[in-house]
């Protein structure tokens, strides 16, 4: 069969990808596996064996695979009970003032039934100062968890984040709580990444300058945590980000220096290129075999064979085989963006460079042959880097056509820097004060072209359905995939499917008219959204009460950039506190802000004084408002305030949470009213100001978080609503919401929505009806399935028609590549 790795990964990855958004009960599975079992023996018995049998096979083992993985934790039973553990230090992530996070290889179990021995990893939080070294035995009592998802859409996965690591559990305990138990001979090894780790730290500290150390760590050992945020954000922004974690590149830069090197000290073919593959693999081992590397390194090595064996080399079958192992080895790689990043872009090179080097063949020089490939990298990634990073660089093409020649001659003489500070001191400060030479020139030029303009546009994350109908369009036009050899049926299906996406996504914003309120979960906060498809409003912006957790920088402002919301027509902050407005700053400071709307002012509060601050910086206008003033978000709906009056405001200077700007949302003859964080106090200047004995009201903001100081029978009595909203941080230190508030509203029917723990909600009322939706759910209907995997769906759709294209037709022949092209 020729290229057999196109029938055996492509349904593999569609399997991964299927079970992962559609878990699969066991007996199904099992059924399946058995189904796939007895189908391949019959075809090979009665020899009726075709493709399509081996297509769902390795579906089948894409979801296997899968379902292994996830059942791998033995740890993951214990979530939400006390256990004891014993393990090591593994990897320290970071050592603050009061505060330590580990990844600790737990050897142990114990809790009061029985005990046994395991070997799993598991973060570990420490809220002291307690200084663990790497290698260190430790044994702590405490309460197993489960990391949290994203519980905003398309916000940073941290639960999938980690089980790409093999790590499924966390656990937070107090200094007092955990002890060391001694110290553990580290095996061979752990002791060698130890030593690599620390020597290239120790020799890029003592040989280069602060800033020029920091680039190399990060180059060499591919951990940009050793970069100030402004390099790092630099880099990103050229299009550098592949430098900071070792990738093909790396390898590619090294494995030619070695094979230059090895050859002209005189050693034959066949020796130099064993020689070098072992060198790089050992190298792809001390730093841990990230994706990106072991895909490099598994394609070197069947280049280098194919080459001294004189075998025609396959790059698609390569390719494909290359990624059928590693996600062999993890299938849940297929979700770091690291994985995509990687096979994307090799994947672009080997499909498009050749591409043009045809279409413009009088110019096929080296230096045109590199801007081809970094053409077809930037062709390929946009749309992956717009939905991470949701920004694209013009000045990409121009950074990576001039900076990597600087940086890949800068990889090369760190790797001889390291090799040289073993023997020599002398020739280690020479290639030291060359390699601060050649990395400052780099600085300059970067600093340069960061500071041109039009570096950076702004875009907002785009749908999968997207993302495939653009490779689609990519595909045909540079005729990887040629439309016009297909059944003319099949043609028709997929102009039609893209006409009915297009017509769709331009007509369905025109007939939309409703009022969209989202109840954004910023953790212990406030931050509500209020949108109608022309206008953005914001009551309050949530900010971290404790912690060095940017909710603004982590949470809001991501959130609204890959909505596509750069501009807000308007902010209101309740009050100032920390957890309503400590992420206003961070807004005005990133995105449009037309006006900033509050209740009073507070001369007194920092917060207030910082936001005043920005404002003029940003020029952004301040209003006070008072009550019966009304904002018009459109001719059907407005904002009108309620509260509190300027008389009450003077009886209570200081009261932040009493003097919360109250205000109600008027939309299609319903209402919603919001109540910042007012208690009783307020809660009673309220009603008492009031126009009317009795309001009814359908949606309800419940004041100050369901804390039992707020939500008197009197409130809920007089507005009696129907449904209530409770935004509050998981497992909070104030015990929000009391469980008293809570019976007060299920004693009345009253529906509760609570983001802690359905993350983000969403109010949308239309001129006839309204519709409340959650983003994590513990059950899924048929309709839910549709609606919130919608994207998805089509992803897999598309997928599914993709890989009968390529399956069935294998239209395109890649060429053979050379050693610059991986």
């Amino acid at each position: 069969m020729r290229r057999p790795f196109i029938t055996i990964t492509i349904p593999m990855v569609i399997g991964i990808v299927f079970f992962y958004y559609f878990k699969i009960h066991i007996h199904f599975l099992l059924i399946l596996i058995l189904a796939s079992i007895l189908l391949f023996l019959f075809s090979i018995i009665f020899g009726f064996f075709k493709r399509e049998y081996l297509i769902f096979i390795f579906f089948i083992i894409g979801i296997f695979i899968t379902y292994t993985r996830f059942e791998s934790s033995v740890l993951i039973k214990f979530v939400d009970k006390n256990i004891e553990l014993k393990g090591t230090i593994e990897e320290i992530i970071y050592n603050d003032e009061d505060m330590d996070k580990y990844i600790v290889n737990v050897e142990k179990i114990k809790n009061y039934k029985y005990s046994f021995f395991n070997n799993e990893k598991m973060i570990l939080k420490i809220i002291g100062k307690k200084g663990f070294e790497i290698g260190d035995e430790v044994s702590v009592f405490g309460i197993l968890k489960e990391p949290k998802k994203n519980t905003n859409p398309k916000l940073f996965n941290y639960k999938l984040y980690l089980q790409t690591k093999g790590i499924y559990t966390t656990m937070t305990v107090k200094e007092h709580e955990i002890e060391k138990s001694g110290e553990k001979v580290l095996p061979w090894h752990m002791k060698m990444k130890l030593n690599f780790r620390n020597n290239v730290e120790l020799v890029c500290n003592t040989y280069l300058k602060k800033q020029n150390s920091s680039i190399m760590k990060a180059i060499l050992l591919g951990d940009s945590s050793y970069l100030e945020e402004r390099d790092y954000n630099k880099f990103r922004d050229l299009g550098l980000s592949h430098i900071m974690a070792v990738s093909g590149l790396h390898i590619g830069i090294i494995s030619i220096f070695l094979i230059t090197f090895i050859s002209y000290i005189g050693i034959e073919r066949r020796a130099n290129t064993v020689l070098t593959l072992i060198i790089i693999w050992i190298y792809g081992f001390l730093i841990g075999y990230p994706p990106s590397v072991l895909r490099a390194l598994i394609m070197f090595t069947i280049l280098f064979y194919s080459k001294i064996a004189f075998r025609r080399y396959d790059s698609l079958n390569t390719f494909l085989f290359t990624m059928f192992i590693v996600l062999v080895i993890n299938p849940l790689w297929l979700f770091d963006i690291g994985f995509k990043l990687s096979f994307a872009a090799t994947f672009f090179i080997t499909s498009l460079t050749p591409i043009f080097r045809k279409k413009f063949y009088p110019y096929n020089g080296r230096v045109m042959t590199s801007l081809y490939a970094i053409l077809s990298v930037q062709i390929g990634l946009a749309p992956i880097l717009v939905y991470y990073f949701n920004s694209i660089s013009i000045i990409s093409i121009l950074g990576n056509f001039i900076l990597i020649p600087l940086l890949s001659k800068s990889v090369v003489l760190g790797f001889i820097l390291l090799l040289f500070s073993y023997f020599s001191n002398g020739i280690t400060l020479f290639i030291g004060k060359l390699l601060n030479i050649l990395l400052n020139i780099n600085h300059i030029i970067s600093e340069g072209i960061y500071g041109l303009p039009l570096g950076k546009i702004r875009l907002l994350s785009p749908s999968m359905t997207g993302i495939i109908s653009y490779y689609l369009i990519i595909f045909s036009m540079f005729k990887i995939i040629k439309l016009d050899k297909f059944n003319y049926y099949i043609n028709k299906v997929i102009i039609a499917y893209l006409i009915f996406l297009m017509l769709f996504n331009s007509v369905l914003p025109l007939v939309n008219n409703q009022i969209y309120i989202s109840f954004i979960d910023v953790g212990q906060g406030d931050c509500i959204l209020i949108e109608d498809g022309n206008s953005h409003y914001l009551i309050d912006t949530g900010g971290n009460v404790f912690g060095n957790f940017d909710i603004g920088e982590n949470i809001l402002l991501p959130y609204l950039i890959k909505r596509g919301i750069f501009t807000l027509d308007g902010v209101f902050v309740t009050h100032f506190h920390d957890d309503h407005c400590k992420s206003l700053p961070t807004l005005m400071e990133n995105i449009n802000v037309k006006k900033v709307f509050i209740g009073h002012e507070n001369k007194d509060n920092k917060l207030y004084n910082n936001i005043l601050d920005v404002s003029k910086k940003e020029s952004i206008p301040i209003y006070k408002l008072t009550k019966k003033d009304k904002i018009y978000i459109n001719k059907n709906s407005c904002i009108e305030v309620l509260g509190p009056t300027e008389k009450f405001l003077k009886q209570n200077v200081g009261d932040e949470n009493n003097t919360s700007l109250v205000l109600m949302l008027k939309a299609y003859d319903r209402e919603a009213l919001f109540t910042g964080d007012i208690e009783e106090k307020g809660e009673m200047h309220l009603l008492e100001n009031s126009q009317n004995k009795k309001e009814k009201i359908e949606f309800l903001k419940v004041p100050h978080h369901g804390s039992n100081t707020s939500s008197k029978e009197e409130l809920i009595n007089f507005f009696s609503p129907d449904y209530a909203f409770i935004q509050v941080g998981e497992s909070n230190r104030f015990n929000h919401p009391s469980e008293e508030v809570l019976e007060r509203y299920e004693k009345r029917n009253i529906k509760i929505f609570r983001t802690d723990e359905s993350g983000l909600i969403t109010l949308s009322i239309s001129p006839k009806n309204f519709n409340i939706s959650v983003y994590n759910k513990n059950k899924l209907s048929i309709e839910d399935v549709i609606l919130e995997y919608g994207f998805e769906i089509n992803y897999i759709l598309i997928y599914l028609l993709l890989s009968y294209i390529i399956i069935k037709r294998n239209s395109y022949l890649f060429k053979e590549l050379s050693i610059d092209e991986i």
